[in-house]
């Protein structure tokens, strides 16, 4: 669903306004690491922060089931941490919170969009030129799976789900099918 017709959607009355799944936390000052692995498990989810050791995310099952997990992995750490869920937020902070997992989420797909793009573009410069060898498959290959990996990570963190991963899908897969035709025949590689 698109923010126009999610707003349009909240505004008729046909969607509730979101509640919200909550973590509060506190992790051990020392040793630092502990912290940093906790601040970059929230920030790999994509969960905001309301203050420090409360991070929020709309309250849905895999965001219940994220936080959860990472309330698990602070008390490992000797830690404390509780989850709230169907937590109610006044209106300012919700919406607040909802427009910047919004911005967040459509700037990720915008970046993950534009270097599959700029792939592209590389592959098909190449293709141009030369056959890909082994090695530059190989190479090539390895990029599409690191953007593939921050795609499936964005999809996952778009709990309000206002992206579309289809555009990027659709690059991808054309860095795919340029790589395959334009890929020396293994006969001709000596193997």
């Amino acid at each position: 669903m698109s923010v126009t017709s999610l707003a349009t959607a909240e505004q008729s009355g046909d969607c509730p306004p979101p509640r919200w799944v909550l973590l509060v936390y506190t992790v051990p000052a020392s040793p630092t690491s502990k912290r940093a692995a906790v601040w970059r498990e929230v920030k790999r989810l994509g969960a905001l922060y309301l203050r420090d050791g409360v991070c929020a995310l709309p309250d849905t099952a895999a965001a219940r089931a994220d936080l959860e997990a990472l309330a698990g992995r602070v008390q490992e750490l000797g830690g404390q941490s509780t989850v709230v869920w169907n937590a109610d937020l006044s209106p300012a902070t919700a919406e607040a919170l909802r427009g910047a997992l919004i911005r967040s989420r459509q700037a990720e797909y915008a970046e993950v969009s534009e270097a599959a793009a700029e792939l592209l573009q590389h592959v098909r410069e190449e293709a141009a030129h030369h056959a890909f060898d082994r090695s530059a498959r190989a190479s090539i290959a390895g990029d599409l799976g690191r953007l593939q990996r921050w795609l499936e990570q964005t999809v996952a963190r778009d709990y309000l789900q206002v992206g579309d991963p289809t555009p990027v899908r659709t690059l991808l897969a054309a860095c795919r099918a340029e790589l395959e035709n334009h890929a020396v025949p293994l006969a001709r590689q000596g193997t």
